[in-house]
């Protein structure tokens, strides 16, 4: 069972005196004046919680401690009277030092600040991450992306409510090529790195704005490349928990078998329905776009419900009576369970498939297996027809 960071970080942090081969970071900021710093972590609930607070006196500032494993932490500068900059610091057993002039302090597109010269160093993880990150700016340097900065702030002035004029997704569209091509050109020679450093958790940790992008046999396939230690380490857990998930849900996968309860207090498994093609629809009585649904979803059913095609409602509503009296004013003609509540306030079913948002689909073949996840209200037909298709020519 991996430990929980939060806690031994900050009981770490609070410790006095300069333990034996620990870190020590240093902060020598010109121009900042006084105030103070603050590294923080992430709790279990991914909330920012302060681990440490350190006095800044003419930009100076020093933290002291020792960590049992690589760590990112939030580090916040917060001179009197100025602005504050956010940065993300990779922590290690070494020393690690922070130069830069506070006269260079500039706002990103996003609304944060950061110093343009600042040098991060000390390390083999900070090393590797100036690696990484010189691959970022170098790339941003190229002639070919020269418009990238100037339509990047002209897209982050536009009013939320802005015409959409043909200029304008003109712009839009020169910007999302441009940014597709970008990206491309970085992750590629940043996974040339990572590659070359299978032992840096920082490496790994810059897999996360890649894995969208990545089908799971390449997320398997990079991530496997680092070394043990290294993909179960504390700082990966995210990484980690995704891969999980995308392997417990690739179509083809037999579907997490669950049992919850019906109306009548009766229990379902998903096992019951077990030579059926089945659709599982996370929904709730509270949800409009969920009811708006069911009209062409009793149409589904009528067509297909006799072709050996079932459809398994699962509730997430809290409230049972809510729950209870949707069903009894839509007067659904399909099975009906309830999602149930795991200690740490998660839903047992809808957490075990992912489910971000409703309406929700789940199609599962009649060997159990998962064809689809999303909403793909367009596509249902076509896919049913194709796993009844297949039975029939043996397929």
């Amino acid at each position: 069972m991996k430990i929980n960071m939060f806690v031994v970080l900050a009981s770490l942090f609070m410790a006095c005196g300069t333990p034996k081969d620990g870190y020590v970071v240093k902060g020598s900021l010109k121009n900042a004046g006084d105030g103070y710093a603050v590294i923080s972590v992430a709790d279990h609930t991914g909330a920012s919680v302060i681990a440490d607070t350190a006095e800044m006196s003419g930009g100076k500032f020093r933290f002291e401690g020792k960590t049992p494993f690589v760590a990112a932490c939030s580090l916040r500068v917060v001179p009197e009277g100025k602005e504050v900059l956010d940065m993300l610091i990779v922590l290690e057993n070494s020393p690690i030092k922070l130069q830069g002039d506070w006269a260079n302090l500039e706002r990103s597109t996003g609304g944060s600040f950061f110093i343009r010269d600042m040098k991060v160093t000390g390390g083999k993880n900070t090393e590797v991450c100036n690696l990484l990150d010189e691959v970022y700016f170098s790339t941003r340097r190229l002639p070919e992306f020269k418009d990238y900065e100037r339509l990047e702030k002209w897209f982050a002035s536009l009013d939320e409510n802005a015409e959409l004029t043909d200029e304008v997704m003109r712009k839009a569209d020169t910007l999302q090529e441009i940014e597709d091509r970008f990206r491309e050109l970085v992750f590629g020679k940043q996974l040339e790195i990572m590659a070359a450093h299978p032992s840096s958790e920082a490496a790994a940790l810059y897999l996360t704005p890649m894995i969208d992008g990545m089908t799971l046999d390449e997320f398997e396939r990079v991530f496997g490349l680092f070394d043990e230690a290294v993909r179960n380490s504390e700082m990966l857990t995210d990484i980690c928990e995704e891969l999980e998930t995308r392997q417990r849900l690739a179509p083809g996968r037999m579907a997490p078998v669950f049992s919850l309860a019906q109306c009548d207090g009766q229990m379902l498994s998903l096992a019951d329905l077990r030579g059926k093609v089945v659709l599982v629809d996370f929904w709730a009585s509270w949800c409009g776009s969920c009811r708006v649904s069911f009209p062409w979803m009793r149409e589904f059913y009528k067509k297909y419900h006799d072709k050996g095609v079932e459809i398994l409602g699962v509730s997430v509503d809290k409230d049972l009576k809510a729950w209870e009296k949707a069903l009894d004013a839509e007067k659904l003609p399909w099975l009906h369970v309830r999602d149930a509540k795991v200690p740490g306030g998660k839903h047992m079913v809808s957490d075990l498939y992912d489910v971000t948002g409703i309406p929700h689909f789940v199609l599962i073949d009649r060997e159990g297996k998962l064809v689809r996840c999303g909403y793909f209200e367009y596509e249902l037909e076509e896919l049913v027809d194709k796993l009844l298709m297949d039975k029939k020519t043996g397929k």
